[in-house]
């Protein structure tokens, strides 16, 4: 009888070690994806946002999410990529639901150089807003929006 004893033993430390081992690879986060598209008369953009909320573990319950993105943003032009090398002055970015950046250079442009990722906290978009793209070049300017294209889960 104590070899079976031993024997349910050791195969419940052994359940409940997988057990614990399971709920460490999941730790429970969230992530979706969102892709925005857009364009003007001379750019077009797409910005791609992941979310992620992560749970914050009290007295072992998720008691809320903490959100936290990833942001990635590319700038194309629509003309021929020549044209980018006659660019003296540049400027462009993005305004979206509680973040937004922007980046200035002096010519000439690389196409290379029209992409801006980061990462943030705070007011999250979820795909329910308009991205604003803001693009300044040797004066003369271009402001279009970008809509969303829906969102992926991960």
């Amino acid at each position: 009888m104590r070899g079976n004893a031993a024997v349910r033993t050791l195969l419940l430390n052994g359940f409940i070690m997988v057990l614990m081992l399971l709920a460490g690879c999941n730790s429970g986060a969230l992530h979706q994806t969102y892709t925005f598209s857009g364009e003007g008369e001379h750019w077009s953009a797409i910005y791609s946002e992941t979310v992620t909320e992560k749970p914050v573990i009290s007295e072992g319950k998720a008691t809320y999410y903490q959100p936290s993105r990833d942001y990635n943003f590319q700038l194309a032009y629509k003309g021929e990529a020549k044209a980018l090398k006659e660019i003296k002055q540049f400027t462009y970015g993005f305004e979206a639901l509680g973040h937004g950046s922007s980046q200035s250079m002096e010519g000439p442009v690389r196409m290379e150089s029209l992409h801006m990722y980061g990462s943030s906290g705070g007011s999250l978009n979820r795909g329910q807003s308009v991205i604003t793209v803001s693009v300044e070049w040797d004066g003369q300017k271009e402001q279009f929006e970008l809509q969303t294209d829906g969102d992926e889960a991960e």
